[in-house]
């Protein structure tokens, strides 16, 4: 029962070092410009644009318990946190 939890740790550990890979490439697109760049069997279209965001601390110390409520989600949220057993693995 217990070889699942070490799947999903290596799993995560191989996906983790995916995402840095990941990362890496997307940063060298975007330091080539907005706009289309075709590869082999891709194309990536690297975007440029403004995401608006409201602050939540902000909403909070402006407004009242009660409209804070009522502009309030909740999810339930159920996690799985893993961690090597040896700092070097």
């Amino acid at each position: 029962m217990n070889n699942i939890i070490d799947q999903y740790g290596a799993v995560s550990q191989q996906i983790q070092a995916l995402e840095e890979i990941k990362s890496k490439l997307k940063a060298e697109l975007i330091a080539r410009g907005v706009g289309n760049h075709q590869g082999e069997q891709f194309v990536a279209e690297v975007q440029e644009y403004d995401r608006e965001n409201i602050s939540a601390p902000l909403v909070r110390k402006l407004s009242n318990e009660e409209f804070v409520k009522s502009v309030t989600t909740i999810q339930h949220i159920k996690a799985v946190v893993v961690k090597p057993l040896q700092e070097n693995v």
